[in-house]
């Protein structure tokens, strides 16, 4: 991972992925926060009855895309307005 990447995380929209083969799930975050550089982590905030949630859990490991400023709504909507189940 390119720690630098860490450096720039602020406040913005993401689409945080989980799941493994295709067993997968994403929806939108708006809270993701670098929480230590060595080793790395990082805290997201998701609502817990989440599908996503669920396969945090699961798989024990997830995914951070940082969206655009110009990303389409429509985007937008199939992760924050549809549900994965």
């Amino acid at each position: 991972m390119d720690l630098n990447a860490l450096f720039k995380v602020s406040y913005g929209l993401y689409v945080i992925g989980a799941g493994k083969d295709n067993d997968l799930n994403g929806q939108i975050a708006n809270s993701v926060m670098q929480v230590t550089a060595d080793p790395v982590q990082v805290a997201i905030c998701i609502n817990t009855k989440n599908l996503t949630h669920e396969f945090i859990q699961k798989y024990q490991s997830f995914s951070i895309s940082v969206l655009e400023e110009t990303t389409p709504m429509e985007v937008i909507g199939d992760f924050g307005f549809n549900s994965g189940r």
